[in-house]
């Protein structure tokens, strides 16, 4: 278990220098290199961290770990 939340946190730093290569950000226009398969491979990896990160706080709220929150 701790391997594989250990590569959560490469994917995730791997896709923040992603988003600074390629992203649009700072005045950039040039399109990017990237291919559709690579930016399926980063929305998909972003959602399932996303999910991961959701479920553990949930988690954490329900065994009282968390303050629910406040609406």
């Amino acid at each position: 278990m701790v391997k594989i939340l250990r590569t959560l946190t490469t994917t995730v730093q791997g896709l923040a220098e992603l988003r600074n290569q390629l992203g649009l950000g700072h005045g950039r226009t040039a399109p990017s290199p990237a291919l559709t398969r690579h930016a399926r491979l980063a929305l998909n990896s972003t959602v399932t961290v996303t999910e991961f990160v959701l479920d553990t706080w949930q988690d954490r709220i329900d065994r009282g770990k968390l303050p629910p929150r406040s609406q």
